[in-house]
């Protein structure tokens, strides 16, 4: 019993002395509640962790996942993409229906055969929105995007093997061509994109026209495709 004599803090230090002296006697019972005082705070912070990386993965698959579709419109119906002359031929393009058959087949008529380099290394910007198709090669891959979604490529091409007659071409779509491939190329005039330099930075007299490409074909195929045409 406690001495009603005890001041506050005699009867805190008897308390923590007969703590000290039980947990003196009685180590093995100790031991036992400091394991299960441990194991709880684990399993506690374990399922802690659970949780949150269930919420994490709950995020997640709550997260629809992107198509070509949604990048291709994320890219094309904002307001900035009416005053880009390249937004605005590749949204062309893909409302026109990208590379399916048919619209290949409808470009690839519509092409002004009439049209040369020459008039388009001049001043390329007059001829915006015409159909051009030709058949040349990749000398310069800037930039080939491809993830499945989102694809797009950035690349320079000669016309036929001429190292004079060079373009620039974007296109929205995947794409497995190779530096030095022989493509035919199927698109739109863009504008001119830049004047070309020469080895020493000084300006070549003409500009780098620039194309949005709706294809990208091998020969072969464009040979195939322009037959049919012929035949129709």
């Amino acid at each position: 019993m406690t001495n009603p004599m005890q001041t506050n803090g005699q009867q805190r230090q008897s308390v923590t002395t007969d703590l000290f002296v039980w947990l003196g006697r009685n180590p093995v019972q100790v031991v036992v509640l400091l394991v299960l005082i441990g194991g709880g705070v684990t399993v506690f912070l374990f399922q802690a962790q659970n949780s949150r990386k269930d919420a994490k993965k709950a995020v997640v698959a709550a997260k629809p996942k992107w198509t070509d579709k949604n990048w291709q419109e994320s890219r094309y119906f904002q307001e900035d993409c009416t005053k880009n002359p390249q937004c605005r031929q590749l949204k062309r393009i893909y409302e026109e229906g990208g590379a399916s058959q048919e619209a290949l087949r409808k470009h690839m008529l519509e092409v002004d055969k009439t049209l040369t380099f020459e008039q388009l290394q001049e001043n390329a910007e007059t001829y915006e929105g015409r159909a051009w198709a030709f058949e040349g090669k990749i000398v310069n891959i800037l930039w080939k995007d491809k993830r499945g979604v989102g694809d797009y490529i950035l690349a320079e091409i000669i016309v036929g093997d001429d190292p004079a007659k060079l373009l620039s071409m974007r296109g929205d779509f995947a794409t497995d061509v190779a530096l030095n491939d022989n493509v035919y190329v199927v698109g739109y005039i863009t504008g001119t994109s830049r004047h070309r330099l020469g080895p020493s930075g000084l300006k070549y007299s003409g500009k780098v026209p620039d194309l949005s490409v709706r294809a990208l074909l091998k020969p072969s195929e464009a040979r195939e495709l322009l037959a049919r045409n012929a035949a129709n």
